[in-house]
């Protein structure tokens, strides 16, 4: 029997038998950023079964059922962080690239503290909430932290790390925070958040020192190619590591494609200079179809969700899609690049799941 229980924020999905739960998995209530625009995500976590009931298929009736109370939730996503190989069975896809940046300890040491760095407060949240939004509310892939909820770092960078966090104080203002790995043999920078450049000079300046106190030679940190961090220390000798994984890791689905493809159509179309207004273009799944735009027909698209989750989160180029026939389309090139374009969508890790 599938047992389905709803919490506030949870709902948790269990295969019992004989009055025993032998599968089971939790779908937590989120939101994510695509494309500077919120949707609802179904976070699929603590996904297990007895060792005794593996190879039965409890855990394939398990997902199949969160599925169908997703859908039936009007959930718009759904997002997880699997295992190799498997969960593409459900329509799940990659589509958070891992990364990881290093810098070397005395190369760090060259930069300048501007701040007074402190552990965080319980009061301080507001404050550092209102930079999060700033810095990522542009990136596809970061999930929306409720003001009034979010109170409290969970993890570190992943799964089993602690999370150690400060706040960057000038002048009496918070300008800053970040978020460290709770380790004593390394430096590793699970977060960031900046109002001002100064802040990264500062964070490096105490990374520095928090490496020489440890004796660690290298400061590493999980922060996207792009982030404003990243670009800012390349002048202290960076090397980054971008792991497209391939069918693990961070992964994600559509689950109703129309709230999703109608919540996105002003940017894609704004992308291509295209007014929904005056054009129109149809967009075919294995979901349905979803027509976008009240004018007159511009194109359309045919491909499978899969595809499309991955094209919405930057994860391929278009090209790459016609090439291999899982886009056919009548589009001119250059818009579906513009209304698609290659991006690094990033999921901090204090908000896996």
């Amino acid at each position: 029997m599938i047992k389905v229980t709803r919490y506030e924020k949870t709902t948790r999905v269990e295969m019992v038998l004989n009055d025993e739960v032998v599968s089971w998995l939790s779908i937590h209530q989120r939101k994510c950023y695509i494309a500077g625009k919120e949707f609802t995500v179904g976070a699929i976590g603590g996904v297990g079964t007895k060792d005794e009931h593996r190879h039965k298929g409890y855990s394939r009736a398990v997902l199949d059922q969160s599925i169908k109370v997703m859908s039936e939730d009007g959930t718009e996503l759904s997002l997880l962080f699997g295992i190799g190989d498997y969960y593409h069975r459900w329509g799940y896809v990659s589509c958070l690239p891992q990364n990881r940046l290093s810098i070397a300890t005395w190369q760090a040491e060259r930069a300048t503290k501007y701040h007074q760095i402190r552990p965080l407060l319980d009061t301080d949240f507001p404050a550092i909430l209102e930079i999060y939004k700033k810095d990522n509310q542009n990136r596809t892939g970061a999930i929306v932290r409720d003001k009034e909820s979010y109170r409290k770092f969970r993890l570190g960078s992943t799964f089993g790390e602690k999370a150690v966090p400060y706040v960057l104080e000038r002048d009496g203002l918070i300008e800053g925070y970040i978020v460290l790995d709770d380790a004593k043999h390394s430096v590793n920078l699970a977060e960031i958040g900046a109002s001002t450049p100064a802040v990264y000079y500062s964070v490096l300046a105490f990374l520095a020192e928090e490496a020489i106190k440890r004796r660690v030679s290298t400061i590493t940190g999980n922060i996207p190619q792009d982030h404003q961090f990243a670009l800012f220390a390349r002048k202290f000798g960076l090397a980054i590591n971008v792991n497209y994984v391939y069918d693990a890791d961070g992964m994600g689905r559509i689950i109703n494609q129309e709230k999703v493809l109608k919540g996105l159509e002003e940017p894609l179309f704004k992308r291509c200079g295209l007014d929904p207004q005056k054009q129109a273009i149809t967009v075919e799944t294995d979901l349905g179809v979803t027509v976008l735009g009240q004018g007159d027909y511009y194109g359309s698209l045919k491909t499978d969700q899969m595809t499309l989750t991955q094209l919405l989160f930057g994860y391929l180029a278009v090209n790459q899609t016609i090439f291999t026939k899982n886009l056919i389309t009548d589009m001119k090139m250059e818009d579906l690049e513009k209304m698609f374009p290659l991006q690094i969508a990033h999921l901090w890790g204090p908000d896996k799941f």
